[in-house]
């Protein structure tokens, strides 16, 4: 329902109704969505959740709010909506995920301070990786689950747990390709198949 209403304000006919909609809600809704995306007890949503992220890149990316959805007197350095969604992104994934990093093997015992400089430099880095696989891939919606998955197993919340329903949506289409395919081999020998199971088109071979 909020995709819809999104798309809704995203196509109305007064660009103004457009522009005071999502400068009031924008960043809101997608406060929300990361909130809801990260937390381990809504894994089933992933396939709407991330359809709505990605909508909300796209808005940005295709210039559809045409003002700024930050205050141009506190951001004088900011240029578009786009450069801002990527600063805004970064340090809100920053601040609630300071922990995120991969696994780090060194030879040497460096000192303490050291080893947090490198981990901060690293979740810095994976993090700005990470949003700019999210402004590039908002049209791809496939690329766009998998950076944002893949993210998501980064996290302490997930990488201990099963993470089996972010993949539902790829083992459901696995489950009807298999059982097209028996379908269709079981055809091939006469009387397999009910003629329940027959459709049209097969009752006409």
């Amino acid at each position: 329902m909020c995709l819809e209403v999104i798309n809704n304000f995203a196509t109305a006919t007064d660009p103004a109704v457009t522009n005071a909609f999502f400068q009031q809600y924008f960043l809101s809704i997608l406060q929300d969505i990361f909130f809801v995306l990260t937390d381990a007890d809504h894994k089933s949503g992933f396939k709407l959740q991330s359809a709505l992220l990605a909508r909300l890149y796209q808005l940005v990316d295709t210039n559809v709010i045409a003002q700024p959805l930050y205050d141009p007197a506190a951001f004088p350095e900011t240029l578009n909506n786009t450069q801002f969604l990527r600063d805004y992104t970064a340090n809100l994934l920053k601040s609630a995920f300071p922990h995120v990093s991969k696994s780090v093997w060194f030879r040497a015992s460096p000192s303490v301070t050291e080893l947090i400089i490198f981990l901060k430099i690293l979740n810095s880095a994976q993090i700005q990786i990470f949003v700019a696989a999210l402004v590039e891939y908002n049209n791809d919606i496939n690329r766009f689950k998998l950076a944002l998955r893949d993210f998501l197993i980064q996290l302490k919340e997930f990488s201990a747990g099963d993470n089996a329903e972010l993949y539902l949506e790829e083992k459901e289409l696995e489950s009807q390709q298999k059982a097209e395919a028996e379908r269709q081999a079981a055809m091939r020998i006469p009387g397999m198949l009910k003629p329940s199971q027959l459709d049209d088109k097969d009752e006409d071979i």
